[in-house]
């Protein structure tokens, strides 16, 4: 019999979750914005105003992360400390709701706020360039539709069958790689025992009409907004094109290196493995039931949607890190239960054991990072100096630093009402400056990547022509050769693409340089 825990006692544990993800979280706050998600804000800013993404700003992510952007900004307001705030707040419900499954299928109560705990601490272990991501914030409408199933199966509903797949839906259209789920959990909702073979077939058809539903309303919203061709285009046809030109990681000697590494020597490894021992042990003893396939359908279907991706990206492991949470706190509890109850107590400090190892391994970050949000609270530190000394990449190709240094030059030169252009890969810049773009292509790389862009270049040209940017900013030193393909900085770039050289060179007069950015304002006569 499940363990059913009274309105008071969800309240006590949901606040304790809460407590943690505050607790853990907090270091996020002092992390300014990346590149990625300078795009996310810009395009979410524009969505408040109605301007559709892809029609107005060119991305190639799903929609779903631009669309929580907009939410973040209309509940919270338009600043990164408060997304941070919001991203706090988003992972908590997360943990939460990962602490509600692994009490359903542990009845273990220290277990299941030990999965809250190890979620928490894996997200937030990462930097300011690599949360606020996609493949992270779709883990809380993940989860929901998981726990939505193992619900719907102890006590039968068709609506939280159907409402399972509305949510998996809005998780795809944050990150389409995860739909390695749905066959199988098909597999699993027509191979349940429990059930009639009828009534298996109309669970399924309930669970793949709520994503249906789904994506026909963002369908009909693209449509009606006249922004469909561009999202079709973006998604289908430019997307594909991107995951070609990536520098290395097609080659089959990067994917089998990370994948071996991901199994084996990775952070991510032991949890993976004690999940795939305790799922081992489950079909040989014959005890595999829908609530714990479920759960290893989750695990391997996220660890499909990291792989098919190829380039291992640090972000693109936050897809991981809900199931493999709730996968090892179970695979303590089968593994316990198939010991003699003298050694039920030590399963269970091996496991302590192991939660003590990912503290420690990730006792660095979070302790500079306590430092420097201890600085900002007592007002030793500015909010701008503690997102300075966060924000440089590992390569120093992007520093917070530059950025901030270009948005006040924009600031200086530029009316609010003024557009600007940025030939590099900063949009940040737009989002804080309050600055729109002249164009829908707020960076270079699609009018330069190797492949047949003519009429974006056109279509640039004109942008630029209708609505000249008072200001166009030149970067320099910032090569994206796992983007566009060219070993190349933005400077260097400018030769490949005559056409925006021949209007710099007509109408724009070379005004400063500062950083790596070469400032050219529009010619007054």
């Amino acid at each position: 019999m499940n363990l059913r825990l009274s309105n008071r006692q969800l309240f006590v544990y949901g606040l304790l979750v809460m407590i943690i993800g505050v607790a853990i979280g907090s270091v996020c706050l002092t992390y300014p914005f990346g590149r990625d998600q300078g795009i996310y804000a810009y395009a979410g800013k524009l969505l408040l105003e109605g301007k559709m993404n892809y029609q107005y700003v060119f991305d190639l992510k799903p929609p779903g992360i631009h669309f929580l952007f907009a939410f973040s900004q209309l509940v919270f307001g338009e600043s990164m400390f408060n997304t941070r705030i919001f991203d706090i707040i988003w992972q908590s419900l997360t943990a939460f709701v990962i602490f509600l499954i692994s009490i359903r299928i542990t009845q273990n109560k220290g277990l299941s706020i030990a999965s809250s705990f190890l979620y928490i601490l894996l997200y937030y272990r990462l930097d300011y360039w690599h949360t606020l991501q996609a493949d992270g914030m779709l883990n809380l409408p993940f989860a929901v539709s998981i726990l939505l199933l193992i619900s719907a199966h102890d006590r039968h509903s068709f609506l939280k069958i159907f409402f399972a797949g509305v949510l998996l839906g809005i998780a795809l259209i944050f990150k389409y790689t995860i739909a390695a789920f749905l066959p199988l959990v098909l597999v699993c909702i027509m191979l349940s025992g429990k059930e009639l073979l009828s009534l298996r077939f109309k669970n399924s058809a309930a669970y793949l009409l709520g994503i249906t539903i789904t994506f026909l309303v963002i369908g009909l919203l693209y449509f009606v907004t006249g922004s469909f061709r561009e999202m079709i285009d973006i998604q289908l046809v430019q997307t594909p094109l991107y995951t070609r030109i990536a520098y290395e990681t097609e080659s089959t000697a990067f994917i089998t290196k990370h994948v071996i590494r991901l199994f084996t020597g990775s952070v991510y490894s032991p949890l993976i493995v004690i999940s795939v021992i305790s799922f081992m042990i489950l079909a040989i003893k014959k005890r595999l039931t829908f609530e714990n396939a479920i759960l290893f359908c989750w695990i391997l279907s996220s660890l499909a949607s990291l792989i098919l991706q190829w380039k291992f990206y640090y972000y693109h492991f936050l897809v991981i890190m809900a199931p493999l949470a709730v996968g090892a706190v179970y695979a303590a509890y089968v593994i316990a239960g198939f010991m003699k109850t003298k050694f039920k107590k030590f399963v269970y400090q091996a496991f302590v054991v192991l939660l003590l190892g990912y503290i420690a391994f990730a006792s660095s970050p979070y302790i500079t990072n306590y430092v420097n949000l201890y600085a900002l609270i007592t007002g030793q530190e500015s909010l701008k100096e503690v997102y300075i000394k966060n924000g440089t990449t590992t390569d120093s190709v992007f520093t917070i630093k530059k950025t901030f240094g270009a948005i006040d030059m924009v600031n200086h030169y530029t009316n609010p009402e003024d557009r600007i252009f940025i030939w590099g890969f900063d949009p940040l810049v737009y989002f804080v400056s309050g600055r729109r773009c002249s164009s829908r292509f707020i960076y270079n790389f699609p009018l330069l990547w190797k492949g047949e862009n003519a009429a974006f270049r056109k279509e640039f040209v004109d942008d630029l022509t209708k609505s000249p940017p008072k200001l166009i900013l030149v970067a320099e030193g910032d090569p994206l050769y796992f983007i566009s393909g060219y070993n190349e900085d933005s400077k260097q770039l400018l030769e490949r693409f005559p056409e925006f050289r021949s209007v710099l060179n007509s109408n724009y007069v070379f005004k400063n340089k500062v950083d790596d950015f070469d400032y050219y304002e529009l010619k007054t006569w």
